[in-house]
């Protein structure tokens, strides 16, 4: 069976393809020292934090999740020359997620100790497919094959989000309060963007059932519906023109987009907490740190290209001979493939404009101090952007609680995440920073076994501020630069 033919049948019948792709700085949320990192997870956060100011020159970080295939004979500390790629077989839901950041030029500015600012730009990717249930196996050959293979009278159900935007983002954060045993700081973001990639797919209640024809059993589509579509902007692409040309082209016929953060940070101070300029630094201690933040409430705007389409199984049917050879050989392209699926199912066109909502969540954060530079990072992300229904398009974040201890100073600290992302997956990272440098792992198993390499993901951060300066101090002293 043709592979684009294996992935065609995914898409329309269960949606189980794999993607290859925000701000999970895992290591460091809730630290003092996550700065310039730290606004992504809760505007608040910019205010405790010592330094006058920071920047993040450049950070990057992916995350992946899947059950569609698996990696084998391969980890990062290995070879690849014996690895493989297997497609998992049985009878299973399949899913794949991946979210994707890159920060650019992420600054972070003290005005005095009560208020500060953030802004910057990132460009950010997220992409969810989950199917329902349905049985594979690597030896089937054709459509016929797999439909007998899956004899169950269940419908086929599966989706696929794609959004991938570039933002610019302010944050303003201020102090509401401040006792002698409590200080609450709020903030907002604001961000904009341009859609650069929106992608979505949909099978919606497939049914097939089996008859006779010409003396034969035949499996045939009997009912259900069926949609995918994409961004305009690739419409725009020409193998015929420069790469600079088009990549003009595609920017410039991008969408504008919204969304913003907001949070709260609660500092419970440790008792005898010395005056307003007495040790500097330790105006930022605290025995807990509470956090409670709404992330990512917006959307990226797209156009539907000219070749997305929706369509629904006649109420004659369509057998899998019928697919099996009307998809053959020949088609080179999507318009191709639209007219060769208008045979067989009634198409129309999508629409004009559509929104794929940004994921949206809401973010609680317990920090709590333990002894000598000895803390404990407690996190639950609770996705809220699912409450839009599913008549509304959208991507989810894949997080979900974290149990981070961390040993840290200003130059150095190591990190030991324990994730359990939303597909129940349990994963052990780590993460280290040495002066400038952040670096980190989503799951050690991408490390150190032979077949986690389907699941897990990194970040790597270069942040430059001040090494001995503190804001509100009377006096700033040498700026020599260490960071994370």
């Amino acid at each position: 069976m043709k592979l684009w033919r294996f992935y065609l049948l995914i898409i329309l019948l269960n949606g189980s393809g794999f993607p290859v792709q925000a701000q999970d700085y895992h290591a460091i949320q809730g630290s003092n020292h996550a700065g310039s990192l730290g606004v992504h997870n809760n505007p608040a956060s910019i205010l405790n934090t010592p330094y006058p100011w920071d920047i993040t020159v450049a950070g990057i970080q992916a995350k992946y999740q899947t059950n569609a295939i698996s990696v084998v004979d391969y980890s990062l500390l290995s070879s690849p020359y014996n690895s493989k790629f297997i497609i998992g077989s049985g009878y299973d839901k399949r899913f794949g997620n991946a979210q994707f950041n890159l920060n650019l030029l992420n600054g972070r500015m003290a005005l005095g100790r009560k208020k500060g600012i953030a802004f910057g730009a990132s460009l950010k990717s997220f992409s969810n497919i989950k199917s329902g249930p349905y049985n594979f196996i690597d030896t089937i050959g054709n459509i016929h094959q797999f439909f007998s293979i899956n004899p169950g009278s269940e419908p086929f159900n599966a989706r696929v989000r794609s959004s991938t935007v570039f933002e610019m983002y302010g944050a303003y954060a201020q102090t509401i309060w401040d006792n002698a045993g409590t200080r609450l700081n709020a903030g907002l973001t604001v961000k904009v963007n341009r859609g650069l990639s929106g992608a979505r797919a949909d099978v919606a209640d497939v049914t097939r059932n089996k008859k006779m024809v010409n003396g034969e059993e035949e499996h045939v589509l009997t009912g259900g519906s069926f949609s995918y579509g994409y961004s305009s902007n690739y419409d725009r692409w020409d193998d015929n023109r420069t790469n600079a040309g088009n990549l003009r082209d595609f920017l410039h016929t991008t969408r504008a987009g919204f969304s913003f953060d907001a949070g709260f940070e609660l500092i419970v101070k440790p008792p005898g907490e010395p005056g307003y300029m007495e040790e500097e630094e330790s105006w930022y201690d605290y025995e807990w740190k509470l956090g409670v933040s709404v992330v990512d409430i917006g959307w990226g705007q797209y156009r539907y290209g000219l070749e997305s389409r929706r369509g629904i199984v006649p109420e004659g049917g369509v057998t899998g001979s019928e697919m099996d050879n009307t998809l053959g050989e020949g088609i080179d392209g999507l318009a191709a493939l639209n007219d060769s699926l208008s045979t067989m199912f009634p198409l129309a066109g999508t629409g004009s404009d559509f929104r794929i909502f940004s994921p949206g969540r809401m973010v609680l954060n317990a920090d709590r101090y333990l002894y000598g530079a000895w803390y404990l990072n407690a996190e639950m992300s609770i996705n809220l952007v699912g409450l839009l229904g599913d008549q509304r398009l959208y991507v989810k974040n894949m997080n979900l609680l974290r149990l981070t201890p961390r040993w840290e100073l200003r130059r150095w600290g190591v990190y030991l995440p324990l994730l359990l992302n939303t597909e129940k997956q349990f994963w052990v990272g780590a993460g280290f920073k040495a002066g400038p440098l952040l670096l980190g792992f989503h799951n050690l198993g991408n490390l150190f076994g032979k077949n986690k390499m389907a699941s897990g993901g990194g970040y790597l951060a270069l942040v430059i501020r001040p090494g001995k300066a503190v804001t509100g101090a009377a006096r700033w002293k040498k700026t020599d630069c260490y960071a994370y």
